[in-house]
């Protein structure tokens, strides 16, 4: 079973079942295309998709933040001043995991390791 696990709501929820109306998420990638896996790092990922559910579109943008000292709470700034609302990668740590919860920001952590950005999305359609 593919899962998302959110540390705001503390509970696994089926990505099929993710509920995404109208939001713009963050997913930590490996490289620059769609074709690229899961980066299971936050702060320190290659590269981050910025993916409007409304619209179905995304960019690809890399992470200026991946070789900086707390270069997990710099990217939550990062990601609020592109309008994320959610953000779905593998592992934060628990300065992240809290600045997230005060900010609002849903966390959904993937539990699969060799997973492709564009089946994340994929399953995010659905």
């Amino acid at each position: 079973m593919n899962t998302f696990k959110t540390f705001s709501s503390l509970f696994v929820i089926s990505v099929n079942n993710f509920l995404i109306m109208s939001k713009i998420l963050a997913i930590t990638s490996s490289g620059k295309s769609e074709k690229s896996f899961l980066d299971l790092r936050f702060g320190k990922c290659e590269y981050i998709v910025i993916y409007d559910s409304a619209s179905g579109s995304f960019k690809i943008l890399e992470n200026p933040y991946k070789n900086t000292e707390h270069s997990g709470v710099k990217l939550v700034e990062f990601l609020k001043k592109e309008d994320v609302s959610v953000i779905i990668t593998g592992e934060v740590g628990p300065t992240v995991s809290k600045l997230l919860e005060k900010e609002k920001l849903q966390l959904a952590l993937l539990q699969e390791e060799r997973i492709k950005i564009e089946d994340i999305i994929e399953r995010i359609k659905k």
